[in-house]
Protein backbone atom coordinates (compact mmCIF):
# COMPACT_ATOMS: atom_id res chain seq x y z
CA UNK A 1 0.00 0.00 0.00
CA UNK A 2 2.84 2.36 0.87
CA UNK A 3 4.45 1.80 -2.55
CA UNK A 4 1.08 2.34 -4.22
CA UNK A 5 0.58 5.66 -2.41
CA UNK A 6 4.08 6.77 -3.43
CA UNK A 7 3.29 5.82 -7.02
CA UNK A 8 0.06 7.81 -6.96
CA UNK A 9 1.87 10.82 -5.52
CA UNK A 10 4.49 10.65 -8.27
CA UNK A 11 1.75 10.37 -10.91
CA UNK A 12 -0.05 13.42 -9.49
CA UNK A 13 3.25 15.33 -9.46
CA UNK A 14 3.89 14.49 -13.12
CA UNK A 15 0.35 15.52 -14.10
CA UNK A 16 0.82 18.82 -12.26
CA UNK A 17 4.16 19.48 -13.99
CA UNK A 18 2.64 18.81 -17.40
CA UNK A 19 -0.32 21.08 -16.64
CA UNK A 20 2.01 23.90 -15.56
CA UNK A 21 4.51 23.50 -18.39
CA UNK A 22 4.66 26.26 -21.03
CA UNK A 23 3.45 25.83 -24.59
CA UNK A 24 7.07 25.66 -25.79
CA UNK A 25 10.46 25.43 -24.13
CA UNK A 26 11.90 27.58 -26.90
CA UNK A 27 14.84 25.42 -27.90
CA UNK A 28 13.79 24.75 -31.48
CA UNK A 29 10.57 26.57 -32.31
CA UNK A 30 9.91 28.84 -35.27
CA UNK A 31 8.23 32.23 -34.87
CA UNK A 32 6.13 34.25 -37.30
CA UNK A 33 3.45 36.92 -37.45
CA UNK A 34 -0.05 36.15 -38.68
CA UNK A 35 -2.98 38.56 -38.65
CA UNK A 36 -1.15 40.89 -36.28
CA UNK A 37 -0.42 38.18 -33.72
CA UNK A 38 2.92 36.64 -32.70
CA UNK A 39 3.04 32.85 -33.04
CA UNK A 40 5.49 30.00 -32.55
CA UNK A 41 5.30 26.52 -34.01
CA UNK A 42 7.36 23.33 -34.03
CA UNK A 43 9.46 22.66 -37.17
CA UNK A 44 7.13 19.76 -38.07
CA UNK A 45 4.04 21.97 -37.89
CA UNK A 46 2.85 20.81 -34.46
CA UNK A 47 1.97 22.89 -31.40
CA UNK A 48 1.06 26.23 -32.97
CA UNK A 49 1.06 28.66 -30.04
CA UNK A 50 -0.03 32.31 -29.83
CA UNK A 51 2.78 33.89 -27.79
CA UNK A 52 0.99 37.25 -27.85
CA UNK A 53 -2.51 37.97 -29.05
CA UNK A 54 -4.20 41.37 -28.92
CA UNK A 55 -6.51 43.62 -30.91
CA UNK A 56 -3.46 45.91 -31.32
CA UNK A 57 -1.31 44.36 -34.08
CA UNK A 58 2.25 43.14 -33.70
CA UNK A 59 4.37 44.65 -36.50
CA UNK A 60 7.81 43.15 -35.80
CA UNK A 61 9.77 40.91 -33.44
CA UNK A 62 13.31 39.64 -32.73
CA UNK A 63 14.54 36.39 -31.23
CA UNK A 64 16.96 36.73 -28.31
CA UNK A 65 20.37 35.05 -28.75
CA UNK A 66 19.48 32.30 -26.26
CA UNK A 67 16.14 31.63 -28.02
CA UNK A 68 14.19 31.99 -24.78
CA UNK A 69 12.85 35.53 -25.20
CA UNK A 70 11.22 37.61 -27.92
CA UNK A 71 11.22 41.38 -28.29
CA UNK A 72 8.32 42.74 -30.31
CA UNK A 73 6.55 45.95 -31.36
CA UNK A 74 2.82 46.62 -31.15
CA UNK A 75 1.32 49.70 -32.75
CA UNK A 76 0.40 52.68 -30.60
CA UNK A 77 -3.36 52.26 -29.88
CA UNK A 78 -4.29 55.72 -31.20
CA UNK A 79 -2.10 55.41 -34.28
CA UNK A 80 -3.52 51.92 -34.93
CA UNK A 81 -6.92 53.48 -35.63
CA UNK A 82 -5.62 55.66 -38.46
CA UNK A 83 -5.70 54.94 -42.19
CA UNK A 84 -1.87 55.10 -42.26
CA UNK A 85 -1.62 52.29 -39.71
CA UNK A 86 -3.97 50.11 -41.73
CA UNK A 87 -1.80 50.50 -44.82
CA UNK A 88 1.74 50.13 -43.51
CA UNK A 89 4.40 49.43 -46.11
CA UNK A 90 6.60 46.38 -45.61
CA UNK A 91 9.75 45.09 -47.29
CA UNK A 92 8.90 42.72 -50.13
CA UNK A 93 10.95 39.70 -49.05
CA UNK A 94 11.47 40.06 -45.29
CA UNK A 95 8.11 41.65 -44.46
CA UNK A 96 9.94 44.14 -42.24
CA UNK A 97 8.00 47.26 -41.27
CA UNK A 98 9.93 50.46 -40.66
CA UNK A 99 9.91 52.84 -37.70
CA UNK A 100 6.35 53.44 -36.53
CA UNK A 101 4.55 54.74 -33.40
CA UNK A 102 4.64 51.63 -31.25
CA UNK A 103 5.31 49.98 -27.91
CA UNK A 104 8.48 47.90 -27.57
CA UNK A 105 7.97 44.79 -25.43
CA UNK A 106 9.72 41.63 -24.32
CA UNK A 107 8.08 38.31 -23.53
CA UNK A 108 9.12 34.72 -22.82
CA UNK A 109 8.80 32.17 -25.60
CA UNK A 110 6.08 30.45 -23.56
CA UNK A 111 3.96 33.59 -23.46
CA UNK A 112 2.72 35.38 -20.37
CA UNK A 113 2.51 39.08 -19.63
CA UNK A 114 4.79 41.20 -21.82
CA UNK A 115 7.13 43.81 -20.32
CA UNK A 116 6.89 47.17 -22.15
CA UNK A 117 10.45 48.51 -22.28
CA UNK A 118 9.41 51.58 -24.34
CA UNK A 119 5.96 53.11 -24.07
CA UNK A 120 4.14 54.31 -27.16
CA UNK A 121 3.06 57.73 -28.33
CA UNK A 122 1.34 58.61 -31.62
CA UNK A 123 4.05 61.23 -32.21
CA UNK A 124 7.11 59.01 -31.61
CA UNK A 125 8.32 56.14 -33.78
CA UNK A 126 10.50 53.18 -32.78
CA UNK A 127 12.53 50.72 -34.81
CA UNK A 128 12.69 47.00 -34.23
CA UNK A 129 14.87 46.39 -31.16
CA UNK A 130 18.25 44.67 -31.59
CA UNK A 131 19.54 42.29 -28.92
CA UNK A 132 23.01 42.44 -27.44
CA UNK A 133 24.69 39.03 -27.54
CA UNK A 134 24.36 38.80 -23.72
CA UNK A 135 20.51 38.67 -23.94
CA UNK A 136 20.28 41.31 -21.20
CA UNK A 137 20.02 44.52 -23.25
CA UNK A 138 18.32 45.80 -26.38
CA UNK A 139 19.16 48.69 -28.69
CA UNK A 140 16.42 50.58 -30.51
CA UNK A 141 15.92 53.85 -32.34
CA UNK A 142 13.51 56.64 -31.44
CA UNK A 143 12.58 59.24 -34.03
CA UNK A 144 9.83 61.79 -34.65
CA UNK A 145 6.83 60.47 -36.54
CA UNK A 146 7.92 62.66 -39.44
CA UNK A 147 11.28 61.56 -40.91
CA UNK A 148 14.28 63.38 -39.39
CA UNK A 149 16.31 65.67 -41.61
CA UNK A 150 19.70 64.35 -40.51
CA UNK A 151 20.85 60.85 -39.52
CA UNK A 152 22.04 61.98 -36.09
CA UNK A 153 18.66 63.53 -35.22
CA UNK A 154 17.43 60.20 -33.89
CA UNK A 155 17.93 58.92 -30.34
CA UNK A 156 19.50 55.53 -29.67
CA UNK A 157 18.32 53.83 -26.47
CA UNK A 158 19.76 50.81 -24.65
CA UNK A 159 17.31 49.12 -22.31
CA UNK A 160 17.33 46.07 -20.06
CA UNK A 161 15.04 43.34 -21.27
CA UNK A 162 13.22 42.83 -17.96
CA UNK A 163 12.54 46.41 -16.80
CA UNK A 164 9.55 48.58 -17.77
CA UNK A 165 10.25 51.66 -19.89
CA UNK A 166 12.18 54.46 -18.22
CA UNK A 167 13.60 52.38 -15.34
CA UNK A 168 16.75 50.80 -16.80
CA UNK A 169 17.39 52.80 -19.95
CA UNK A 170 20.40 54.76 -21.22
CA UNK A 171 20.91 56.86 -24.34
CA UNK A 172 23.94 56.46 -26.59
CA UNK A 173 25.74 59.38 -28.25
CA UNK A 174 24.40 60.55 -31.62
CA UNK A 175 25.64 58.54 -34.58
CA UNK A 176 25.30 58.71 -38.36
CA UNK A 177 25.02 54.93 -38.39
CA UNK A 178 23.24 52.29 -36.32
CA UNK A 179 25.54 51.69 -33.34
CA UNK A 180 27.15 48.26 -33.52
CA UNK A 181 27.14 46.24 -30.28
CA UNK A 182 30.32 44.44 -29.22
CA UNK A 183 30.45 40.72 -28.46
CA UNK A 184 32.49 40.45 -25.26
CA UNK A 185 32.45 43.94 -23.82
CA UNK A 186 29.53 46.17 -22.83
CA UNK A 187 30.43 48.55 -25.64
CA UNK A 188 29.05 50.09 -28.84
CA UNK A 189 30.74 51.72 -31.82
CA UNK A 190 29.39 54.53 -33.99
CA UNK A 191 30.36 57.40 -36.29
CA UNK A 192 29.74 61.16 -36.19
CA UNK A 193 31.34 64.47 -37.28
CA UNK A 194 34.58 63.72 -35.43
CA UNK A 195 34.82 60.19 -36.83
CA UNK A 196 34.53 56.73 -35.32
CA UNK A 197 33.98 56.45 -31.57
CA UNK A 198 33.27 53.82 -28.93
CA UNK A 199 31.13 54.13 -25.83
CA UNK A 200 29.80 51.91 -23.09
CA UNK A 201 26.21 50.70 -23.32
CA UNK A 202 25.46 53.27 -20.62
CA UNK A 203 26.56 56.02 -22.98
CA UNK A 204 29.70 56.82 -20.95
CA UNK A 205 33.47 56.66 -21.54
CA UNK A 206 33.28 58.13 -25.03
CA UNK A 207 36.52 57.40 -26.89
CA UNK A 208 37.42 58.75 -30.34
CA UNK A 209 39.22 56.12 -32.41
CA UNK A 210 39.82 58.20 -35.52
CA UNK A 211 41.54 61.55 -35.16
CA UNK A 212 39.54 63.24 -37.93
CA UNK A 213 36.13 62.94 -39.62
CA UNK A 214 35.75 60.09 -42.10
CA UNK A 215 35.78 61.47 -45.66
CA UNK A 216 32.43 61.55 -47.43
CA UNK A 217 30.31 60.74 -44.40
CA UNK A 218 27.42 60.48 -43.91
CA UNK A 219 27.22 58.03 -46.80
CA UNK A 220 24.01 56.62 -48.34
CA UNK A 221 22.08 54.80 -45.63
CA UNK A 222 23.01 51.25 -46.72
CA UNK A 223 26.72 52.15 -46.60
CA UNK A 224 26.72 54.22 -43.40
CA UNK A 225 27.87 51.44 -41.08
CA UNK A 226 30.62 50.64 -38.58
CA UNK A 227 30.48 46.93 -37.73
CA UNK A 228 32.39 45.06 -35.04
CA UNK A 229 34.15 42.00 -36.44
CA UNK A 230 32.47 38.90 -34.99
CA UNK A 231 34.58 36.37 -33.06
CA UNK A 232 37.66 38.61 -32.97
CA UNK A 233 37.90 39.94 -29.40
CA UNK A 234 36.13 43.27 -30.15
CA UNK A 235 39.38 44.59 -31.61
CA UNK A 236 38.49 45.29 -35.26
CA UNK A 237 35.62 46.80 -37.22
CA UNK A 238 34.44 47.28 -40.81
CA UNK A 239 33.38 50.52 -42.49
CA UNK A 240 33.32 52.25 -45.89
CA UNK A 241 34.90 55.43 -47.24
CA UNK A 242 34.75 56.89 -50.76
CA UNK A 243 37.56 55.60 -52.97
CA UNK A 244 40.08 58.12 -54.38
CA UNK A 245 38.14 57.90 -57.64
CA UNK A 246 34.53 58.30 -56.51
CA UNK A 247 32.61 57.84 -59.74
CA UNK A 248 32.03 54.76 -61.87
CA UNK A 249 30.54 53.95 -65.26
CA UNK A 250 27.32 52.89 -63.49
CA UNK A 251 26.98 56.18 -61.65
CA UNK A 252 27.31 54.43 -58.30
CA UNK A 253 29.70 55.55 -55.59
CA UNK A 254 32.99 53.64 -55.56
CA UNK A 255 34.03 52.87 -51.99
CA UNK A 256 36.82 51.18 -50.12
CA UNK A 257 35.79 48.72 -47.44
CA UNK A 258 38.16 49.27 -44.56
CA UNK A 259 39.21 47.11 -41.62
CA UNK A 260 39.99 49.36 -38.68
CA UNK A 261 41.29 48.54 -35.21
CA UNK A 262 40.76 50.16 -31.84
CA UNK A 263 44.47 51.09 -31.99
CA UNK A 264 43.92 53.22 -35.09
CA UNK A 265 45.33 50.90 -37.77
CA UNK A 266 43.51 50.56 -41.10
CA UNK A 267 43.60 48.08 -44.01
CA UNK A 268 41.75 48.21 -47.35
CA UNK A 269 39.80 44.96 -47.77
CA UNK A 270 38.02 45.70 -51.05
CA UNK A 271 37.30 48.45 -53.57
CA UNK A 272 33.84 48.22 -55.15
CA UNK A 273 30.68 50.00 -56.20
CA UNK A 274 29.01 48.39 -53.19
CA UNK A 275 25.49 49.18 -52.02
CA UNK A 276 25.55 46.80 -49.01
CA UNK A 277 28.15 45.01 -46.86
CA UNK A 278 28.33 42.84 -43.73
CA UNK A 279 30.37 40.16 -41.92
CA UNK A 280 29.99 36.39 -41.71
CA UNK A 281 29.31 35.05 -38.18
CA UNK A 282 32.90 33.81 -37.80
CA UNK A 283 34.29 37.20 -38.88
CA UNK A 284 36.49 35.55 -41.51
CA UNK A 285 34.39 36.43 -44.55
CA UNK A 286 33.16 39.72 -45.93
CA UNK A 287 29.94 39.85 -47.94
CA UNK A 288 29.09 42.80 -50.15
CA UNK A 289 26.66 43.54 -52.97
CA UNK A 290 26.87 45.80 -56.00
CA UNK A 291 23.15 45.36 -56.73
CA UNK A 292 22.81 42.13 -58.70
CA UNK A 293 26.24 40.70 -57.84
CA UNK A 294 27.04 39.39 -54.35
CA UNK A 295 30.70 38.86 -53.45
CA UNK A 296 32.05 36.65 -50.67
CA UNK A 297 35.63 37.54 -49.74
CA UNK A 298 37.76 35.26 -47.57
CA UNK A 299 40.01 37.32 -45.29
CA UNK A 300 42.16 34.30 -44.45
CA UNK A 301 43.45 33.53 -47.95
CA UNK A 302 42.42 36.78 -49.73
CA UNK A 303 40.26 34.95 -52.29
CA UNK A 304 36.76 35.93 -53.36
CA UNK A 305 33.96 34.79 -55.65
CA UNK A 306 30.79 36.33 -57.08
CA UNK A 307 27.17 35.19 -57.05
CA UNK A 308 24.51 36.54 -59.39
CA UNK A 309 21.21 37.45 -57.82
CA UNK A 310 18.34 39.90 -58.04
CA UNK A 311 18.78 43.33 -56.52
CA UNK A 312 17.59 43.63 -52.91
CA UNK A 313 17.90 39.89 -52.26
CA UNK A 314 18.34 39.05 -48.59
CA UNK A 315 21.42 37.08 -47.48
CA UNK A 316 21.29 34.80 -44.43
CA UNK A 317 24.49 33.25 -43.07
CA UNK A 318 24.30 29.88 -41.35
CA UNK A 319 25.54 30.23 -37.74
CA UNK A 320 28.67 28.18 -38.56
CA UNK A 321 29.46 30.42 -41.60
CA UNK A 322 29.66 27.42 -43.93
CA UNK A 323 26.56 28.31 -45.93
CA UNK A 324 24.76 31.38 -47.24
CA UNK A 325 21.13 31.56 -48.29
CA UNK A 326 20.31 34.24 -50.85
CA UNK A 327 16.58 34.92 -50.64
CA UNK A 328 15.43 36.83 -53.71
CA UNK A 329 12.06 37.84 -55.16
CA UNK A 330 12.10 34.94 -57.64
CA UNK A 331 14.69 32.46 -56.34
CA UNK A 332 16.20 30.97 -53.20
CA UNK A 333 19.84 29.91 -53.61
CA UNK A 334 22.14 28.03 -51.21
CA UNK A 335 25.88 28.72 -51.38
CA UNK A 336 28.57 26.60 -49.71
CA UNK A 337 31.45 28.98 -49.06
CA UNK A 338 34.29 26.43 -48.90
CA UNK A 339 33.65 25.05 -52.40
CA UNK A 340 31.79 28.00 -53.96
CA UNK A 341 29.00 25.50 -54.70
CA UNK A 342 25.66 27.09 -55.65
CA UNK A 343 22.34 25.24 -55.53
CA UNK A 344 19.15 26.78 -56.88
CA UNK A 345 16.50 25.58 -54.46
CA UNK A 346 13.36 27.57 -55.08
CA UNK A 347 12.17 29.44 -58.16
CA UNK A 348 9.16 30.80 -60.02
CA UNK A 349 8.29 31.34 -63.66
CA UNK A 350 10.13 34.70 -63.73
CA UNK A 351 13.38 33.39 -62.23
CA UNK A 352 15.16 33.15 -65.59
CA UNK A 353 14.81 36.88 -66.15
CA UNK A 354 17.69 39.02 -64.91
CA UNK A 355 16.24 42.03 -63.16
CA UNK A 356 18.40 45.08 -62.59
CA UNK A 357 17.52 47.81 -60.15
CA UNK A 358 17.88 51.44 -61.13
CA UNK A 359 16.48 52.71 -57.86
CA UNK A 360 18.65 55.43 -56.29
CA UNK A 361 20.58 54.64 -53.13
CA UNK A 362 18.70 55.70 -50.01
CA UNK A 363 19.70 59.06 -48.55
CA UNK A 364 21.82 59.19 -45.41
CA UNK A 365 18.74 60.11 -43.35
CA UNK A 366 16.68 57.11 -44.52
CA UNK A 367 15.78 54.99 -41.49
CA UNK A 368 16.78 51.46 -42.40
CA UNK A 369 17.18 48.44 -40.13
CA UNK A 370 18.90 45.04 -40.27
CA UNK A 371 17.08 41.80 -40.97
CA UNK A 372 15.29 40.96 -37.74
CA UNK A 373 15.65 37.17 -37.57
CA UNK A 374 17.50 34.30 -39.22
CA UNK A 375 15.99 31.60 -41.43
CA UNK A 376 18.57 29.14 -40.04
CA UNK A 377 18.26 26.84 -37.07
CA UNK A 378 21.02 26.94 -34.46
CA UNK A 379 22.65 23.74 -35.80
CA UNK A 380 23.18 25.22 -39.33
CA UNK A 381 21.69 22.09 -40.92
CA UNK A 382 18.08 23.23 -41.12
CA UNK A 383 16.44 26.37 -42.46
CA UNK A 384 12.99 27.65 -43.32
CA UNK A 385 11.47 29.59 -46.19
CA UNK A 386 8.21 31.19 -47.27
CA UNK A 387 7.20 30.29 -50.81
CA UNK A 388 5.90 33.79 -51.74
CA UNK A 389 4.85 32.54 -55.17
CA UNK A 390 8.04 30.53 -55.77
CA UNK A 391 6.57 27.06 -56.16
CA UNK A 392 9.31 25.17 -58.02
CA UNK A 393 11.62 23.18 -55.70
CA UNK A 394 14.75 22.20 -57.64
CA UNK A 395 12.71 22.20 -60.85
CA UNK A 396 9.75 20.22 -59.47
CA UNK A 397 6.42 21.64 -58.21
CA UNK A 398 5.98 21.88 -54.45
CA UNK A 399 3.12 19.45 -53.83
CA UNK A 400 1.73 21.35 -50.84
CA UNK A 401 1.72 24.71 -52.63
CA UNK A 402 2.08 28.03 -50.85
CA UNK A 403 3.23 28.00 -47.25
CA UNK A 404 6.00 28.01 -44.69
CA UNK A 405 8.49 25.14 -45.09
CA UNK A 406 11.60 23.73 -43.42
CA UNK A 407 14.55 22.04 -45.16
CA UNK A 408 17.28 19.71 -43.89
CA UNK A 409 20.76 19.66 -45.45
CA UNK A 410 23.84 17.50 -44.86
CA UNK A 411 27.34 18.73 -44.10
CA UNK A 412 27.98 19.32 -47.81
CA UNK A 413 24.84 21.42 -48.26
CA UNK A 414 22.81 18.75 -50.08
CA UNK A 415 19.06 18.88 -49.28
CA UNK A 416 17.83 15.74 -47.53
CA UNK A 417 14.44 14.78 -48.85
CA UNK A 418 11.68 17.21 -49.76
CA UNK A 419 10.81 20.38 -47.85
CA UNK A 420 8.41 19.87 -44.93
CA UNK A 421 5.37 22.13 -44.84
CA UNK A 422 5.02 23.78 -41.42
CA UNK A 423 2.09 26.15 -41.84
CA UNK A 424 -0.35 27.17 -44.57
CA UNK A 425 -1.59 30.45 -43.09
CA UNK A 426 -0.85 33.98 -44.27
CA UNK A 427 2.41 34.13 -42.32
CA UNK A 428 4.96 36.94 -42.48
CA UNK A 429 8.40 37.60 -40.99
CA UNK A 430 9.23 33.96 -40.16
CA UNK A 431 12.36 33.46 -38.08
CA UNK A 432 14.03 30.43 -36.54
CA UNK A 433 16.87 32.03 -34.56
CA UNK A 434 18.61 35.25 -33.56
CA UNK A 435 20.05 37.41 -36.34
CA UNK A 436 23.25 39.34 -35.57
CA UNK A 437 22.95 42.85 -37.02
CA UNK A 438 26.67 42.81 -37.94
CA UNK A 439 25.99 39.93 -40.34
CA UNK A 440 22.88 41.43 -41.91
CA UNK A 441 22.21 43.86 -44.75
CA UNK A 442 19.92 46.86 -44.16
CA UNK A 443 16.37 47.25 -45.52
Amino acid sequence: MKQRRIGLLLLLLLVNLVACSPGHVGTNVIAFIRDGQLWTIDPDGANAFAVFSSNIPVIGYNWSPNHELLAFRTLDPDFAKTAAAKNLASATITGLIGDEPSTVNTIGVDGGTPIPIAFSSPDVAYSNPMWAITNARLLYRQSPKQPPRHPNDVIWWVSQNDQPGGIAIKSLPSSYSIPSLAYQKQMAIGNLEHGIFTTTLAGTNLRNISTSPLPGHPLPATLERVLWQPAHQDASFLYAVPAPSHSSSTGLLTVQLMLGTVNGQTTVLATCTCVQFSWSPDGNHLLYSTGTTYTISNLSDHTSFDISGAANSVPYWSPDSQFLLLDGPHTLTLIRTATQQRTLLLSDDASATVRNSNAPQPAASTLLQPTANSLWSADSRHFLFLTQGRLQWQGQPLKSGQGLYTVTIDNLGHPQGSPVVVDKGKDTQPGWTYQDANTSFLY
